[in-house]
């Protein structure tokens, strides 16, 4: 099935046979994805004196209690709840599941070798991502095109689906000179394939979350600049077979009023009608 759509006065078709998940798969009980020295993901059996959950062990159904922490097992999408008091449940952050998205591939830099700014700081020997870097890389995009974003890191490992990240494996984020950037291209859905935008020890600031969403340093209210209706998805895994280049995202999240929660980004390659 294709569709025809414009997008900034452009028009596009989109091949829905062609669409692919960036979504890590989640598999429960076994080798998976995780930050912070979280516990992995689980899936045990429902039982009780007349039921068991089970039809490998005679039980009519399977029925499983399953039990995940979305920040750390996998790919999730956050709102801006992640960082304030107030409740934004994700699903109402997501006003349209369906929006234009760019993918770009960056080798992250020794924070060593720059010239932007990270608060609270770098350490010489973390690996980040640049203004300079995303410059280079958008500048053959317009801002409508930059609903959504998804940032690729290189090397493309496919040991990122099952990736350990702690103090022997530091996970990359973005300088502040960076998310800025995001924000002035009018960023409203961003997409990384590490665990956080912010660095892991970072003393509790989660300065990048407060730029993306308008959330002022070391407070934990919204304000009336804060920008609700935005999400930042991390740990997602794009195929190398999924080119550089403009896409139309279909962003799926469950109807659970929570501040994240596992989710599943489908990209589908965007063909430009013009002629």
């Amino acid at each position: 099935m294709k569709i025809q759509l414009t997008i900034d006065g452009k028009n596009y078709q989109a091949d829905l046979t062609q669409q692919q998940s960036i979504a890590i798969t989640l598999n429960l009980n076994e080798r998976q994805p995780s930050h912070f020295g979280a516990p992995r993901a689980t899936s045990l059996t429902l039982e009780s004196e007349k039921f068991i959950g089970d039809t490998q062990r005679g039980g009519s159904c399977n029925v499983n209690q399953l039990t995940l922490i979305p920040h750390c097992n996998g790919t999730h999408t956050e709102s801006v709840s992640h960082i304030v008091n107030e409740p934004m449940a994700v699903f109402d952050a997501i006003p349209q599941a369906l929006f234009p998205s760019v993918l770009i591939s960056i080798k992250p830099l020794l924070a060593s070798q720059i010239d932007e700014q990270y608060i609270p700081c770098f350490d010489a020997e973390n690996l980040v991502i640049t203004k300079a870097q995303l410059e280079k890389k958008l500048s053959f995009f317009s801002d409508e095109q930059l609903t959504g974003l998804v940032i690729r890191t290189i090397p493309n490992l496919t040991e990122k689906r099952q990736a350990c990240y702690d103090e022997n494996n530091y996970p990359v984020y973005l300088t502040n000179d960076a998310m800025q950037y995001l924000c002035s291209r009018k960023v409203q859905h961003l997409m990384v394939d590490f665990p956080s935008v912010d660095k892991m020890y970072d003393e509790g600031k989660l300065s990048n979350h407060r730029i993306f969403w308008q959330v002022e340093a070391d407070k934990k209210s919204m304000n009336e600049n804060t920008l609700k209706y935005k999400t930042i998805t991390e740990m997602i895994f794009a195929a190398d077979q999924l080119k550089d280049g403009f896409y139309l995202c279909n962003l799926q999240v469950s109807q659970i009023a929570t501040d994240a929660l596992p989710s599943r980004p489908i990209l589908v390659p965007l063909e430009s009608t013009n002629i």
